[in-house]
């Protein structure tokens, strides 16, 4: 079992790890850090590294929402809890690491593979085994479905796989009863339901929420047998 080690600040953090938590991985997060460094010496990284800071060992290193500038104490902090991958989602443009590009090449030089899904339940599956193991109860939703095909209406869902944050399984309680006999208004009606859980990022220049909406709403629609 793959330990998780949680880094985070802000509501996206707060709402991914909540999720986490309560859905069954709680027994694999072993360290849980609100990270709410807002700058980082370039010269000198580690010397702006929190002293309550735990390095609790883990296999997997989770980022969520911290700042832009702190981004540079990662490398830093992967290494010395030994993670073997990063796992660092895209929620919001706005907190987007400084030096990305020359974080994941320190990374890759510590020999720790790393991972920026924009959005988060974009991912898939990944080569790389940690971050394929978690992929296979987090990511891009996945659904099963039981309909009435003569009222063209959905009596049962089952959530295969749900998005980290838990918007899946949230408009999948909703789902039951609802008609697909047009199909661009469900489309419609779960897209508005999502968007109600989500708080990834909404604008015209990055719209990631609107992404994250059309990813679940196809789930949806891909999980309807096509002989309806």
């Amino acid at each position: 079992m793959n330990r998780i080690y949680i880094l985070y600040h802000g509501s996206f953090g707060e709402l991914v790890t909540g999720h986490l938590a309560n859905s069954g991985f709680a027994d694999r997060i072993v360290c849980l850090y609100d990270l709410k460094v807002a700058s980082v010496s370039l010269d000198e990284p580690e010397k702006d590294m929190p002293e309550d800071l735990p390095l609790c060992e883990c296999d997997l290193l989770l980022v969520l929402g911290i700042l832009p500038k702190a981004g540079d104490l990662i490398p830093i902090i992967a290494a010395k809890t030994g993670a073997k991958s990063v796992l660092w989602p895209i929620a919001d443009p706005n907190l987007i690491p400084e030096g990305k590009y020359s974080i994941e090449e320190e990374l890759k030089k510590k020999g720790i593979y790393v991972e920026f899904p924009e959005p988060f339940c974009s991912l898939e599956t990944s080569d790389n085994e940690e971050v394929k193991s978690f992929v296979e109860s987090f990511g891009k939703p996945k659904f099963e479905l039981r309909v009435n095909a003569k009222k063209k209406v959905i009596e049962e869902v089952k959530v295969i796989r749900d998005t980290p944050c838990g918007s899946a399984s949230k408009v999948a309680a909703k789902l039951v009863g609802m008609s697909y006999e047009n199909m661009k208004s469900l489309e419609e009606q779960v897209m508005q339901m999502h968007d109600n859980e989500c708080v990834a990022y909404m604008g015209p220049e990055r719209p990631i929420m609107q992404q994250a909406g059309r990813l679940l709403a196809d789930a949806i629609k891909d999980a309807i047998p096509s002989n309806f």
